[in-house]
């Protein structure tokens, strides 16, 4: 085969391939063979080719070799989309979006494995304030807070989807409640109607929407934690003495040496009442109205010196102050709170020496909650040392 003839192969295997994988052209007319019809544009395609086929009859006539280096081709962007066969646009399938990771599994395990720990607590802190039984009403409505206040963080970082969105709502407004009851018991002021009440509520609002959330689960909540099964929600027993004579009662007297040994003093508790209202007898003459659901608890105190005994020359003794009484009523220590000088109770008590034979005698009053039983009740007196007799107040001679 000779030189022309190779060309001509060449060349049309060439075209060939550029027609099998090349866009569809039209045919040309027979006519003008190998040119194109000035009045239709000619694909970007098939201008590409002309460009890459250009000289290459003359180089191989002339024994010059095919440069196959890559040469740059005419820049496309501006080119109208390819049509298809008959003309039309081929269509653009729109890929689907992304389907977001919720977190709807978390959220109900979140709620199946909390909800009897925050209804115990719930019951624990109501149960307390309805026997006005101030260090527990406290202690539980504190841990009632921590634990809600730690998974409303844990809620709020969840991303759920619309099917959820009821669950994580009421079980957010859950949490808020049980938050606010912590929150309205939260500092030393003691307990009054208005704090009771409001704690009261907000443990009834958040009952009733943990409830709600319940409704919103598939599969009920079982799971209660060993801490919480432990949990005592029965109030303290009364105090029993530890030993024969450790309690006294009201109008029994207990006898105690001075510091000197000297002198012997006697100490009772007369009576125990309970008020909501005194009068001052100073120039402004004021009624002190005890807070709602709380009283003033009065304790008659007398102390007396029995007199001289041994040869020391001390006469006199020094009786307990005021400070050295507590009160005590389920769990809860209560100190006595400051009296003016002239009051409708009586002349308050107050520490006194005392010269032989003489006698002291006065009220010390306390702040309490309004349900508190004298039956509960002690008054424990720190004598100095070990001594510190202790009274039931529910009972008498």
């Amino acid at each position: 085969m000779d030189l022309p003839d190779a060309v001509v192969m060449i060349l049309a295997l060439v075209v060939f391939a550029s027609i099998l994988f090349g866009p569809s052209l039209a045919a040309p007319d027979v006519a003008g063979a190998g040119m194109t019809d000035p009045g239709h544009p000619q694909p970007a395609a098939v201008r590409n080719i002309s460009c890459l086929l250009t000289g290459v009859e003359e180089r191989l006539q002339g024994g010059h070799l095919l440069n196959f280096t890559p040469g740059s081709v005419p820049e496309t962007t501006d080119e109208p989309a390819v049509p298809a066969g008959n003309g039309t646009l081929l269509p653009v399938e729109d890929s689907p979006e992304p389907v977001p990771d919720y977190d709807d599994d978390k959220l109900a395990l979140l709620v199946e494995e909390n909800s009897i720990s925050l209804m115990l607590l719930s019951v624990q802190s109501t149960y307390a304030l309805y026997a006005w039984d101030e260090l527990p009403a406290k202690e539980s409505a504190a841990a009632l807070r921590d634990f809600a206040t730690g998974l409303l963080k844990d809620v709020a970082a969840l991303q759920v989807s619309d099917d959820r969105e009821a669950l994580k709502t009421s079980f957010t407004l859950a949490l808020e409640s049980y938050e606010a009851t912590g929150v309205t018991l939260q500092g030393n002021t003691p307990l009054n109607r208005t704090t009771v009440d409001a704690a009261l509520e907000a443990n009834r609002q958040g009952s009733n929407h943990l409830r709600e959330a319940f409704g919103y689960l598939q599969r009920p909540a079982l799971k209660v934690p060993a801490e919480i099964m432990s949990t005592n929600l029965s109030l303290p027993r009364l105090r029993g003495a530890s030993g024969p004579g450790e309690e006294l009662v009201l109008l029994q007297r207990y006898v105690y040496e001075d510091r000197s040994r000297a002198n012997d003093i006697s100490l009772m508790l007369e009576s125990a009442r309970g008020t909501r209202m005194y009068h001052t007898f100073d120039e402004r003459g004021e009624a002190v109205l005890a807070e709602p659901g709380r009283m003033f608890l009065l304790v008659k105190v007398k102390a007396t010196n029995l007199g001289h005994k041994g040869e020391s020359r001390t006469y006199k003794v020094r009786t307990p102050d005021p400070r050295d009484f507590t009160l005590q009523y389920r769990g809860t220590t209560y100190s006595p709170i400051k009296l003016a000088l002239r009051t409708s109770l009586g002349e308050p008590y107050a520490a006194a020496t005392l010269d032989r034979y003489e006698m002291k005698a006065g009220y010390i009053v306390f702040d309490v909650p309004e349900a508190l039983t004298l039956d509960e009740c002690f008054i424990r007196v720190n004598l100095g040392g070990a001594t510190s007799p202790v009274w039931a107040l529910g009972k008498t001679l």
